[in-house]
């Protein structure tokens, strides 16, 4: 017996479509330039399921959805707590076409597949892993309202996954000054890329020509990178800047070091 007349009738009714009709018919929610690379279609695929992971994974998942609420889209959040709101601004995110709520982690799936229905993003971490039954339910719902969910937790099902390797934060230097930046390694389907996130602006930015590159599987805050960025110092301030050396809390942070040293 033939499956064509079968695959015919599937494909005309509601909510039912071939990997080949989503991919190719269905043009994918826009993101920032910088992230565009870490999608094999350039953009957030719709009538999918992507997962982003890692250190960072909330910055990077409300920076992807940043460019479609500039867009008019409609985006909720679910399971997030509650993020600082000029942060959230800060990342590009268009604050009128996005909506947090305060579910409890217990009520995730609940709520996701009511907000389906009228959102087309919806950016939720998962208080609970959903059962096989209940991610099929919850895969052919998207498929059918050609929406977005993005998972800022591992789930099975997903179409693309973005996963945070490596961070560095830059800007504090000797204990003094304020982060401006983070240098991110971030690998997905089409490979490994590296940006700013954020970027001394708020908003993901290109590494600049002669970034230190990430330590490879250091996480954040490693010895490599500290040893990385000792290299990086110019020989004339490899005692300190004047001002630090004549602080008087560097010297006590300098005679703690020595003493730890020599107790160890």
């Amino acid at each position: 017996m033939s499956a064509a007349p079968v695959i015919e009738q599937l494909s005309r009714e509601t909510g039912i479509s071939t990997a080949a009709a989503l991919f190719d018919k269905i043009p994918p929610h826009p993101v920032d330039p910088v992230l565009s690379p870490l999608f094999r279609r350039g953009g957030l695929p719709r009538g999918e399921l992507v997962t982003v992971t890692g250190e960072l994974s909330l910055s990077c998942g409300l920076a992807t959805i940043a460019a479609a609420t500039r867009e008019q889209k409609w985006c909720a959040g679910i399971g997030l707590g509650e993020p600082s709101v000029s942060s959230i601004a800060d990342l590009g995110v268009d604050l009128d076409h996005f909506v947090n709520l305060a579910t409890p982690g217990e009520d995730w799936l609940r709520v996701a597949s009511i907000l389906i229905e009228s959102f087309d993003i919806i950016l939720v971490d998962p208080g609970f892993a959903p059962s096989a039954s209940e991610r099929a339910r919850l895969l052919a719902k998207i498929r059918e309202r050609r929406m977005s969910l993005i998972s800022l937790r591992p789930m099975s099902g997903s179409t693309e996954q973005i996963e945070i390797t490596d961070t560095r934060w830059s800007g504090a230097e000797h204990g003094r000054g304020r982060l401006q930046s983070c240098l991110v390694r971030v690998r997905s389907q089409t490979g490994t890329h590296r940006f700013l996130l954020p970027g001394p602006s708020g908003t993901p930015t290109s590494v600049p020509a002669g970034t230190l590159e990430v330590v490879a599987g250091g996480g954040s805050a490693g010895t490599a990178n500290v040893a990385a960025e000792a290299r990086a110092v110019p020989a004339e301030d490899t005692d300190t800047n004047a001002d630090t050396a004549d602080d008087p809390r560097w010297s006590a942070i300098t005679q703690l070091r020595k003493v730890i040293s020599h107790v160890g």
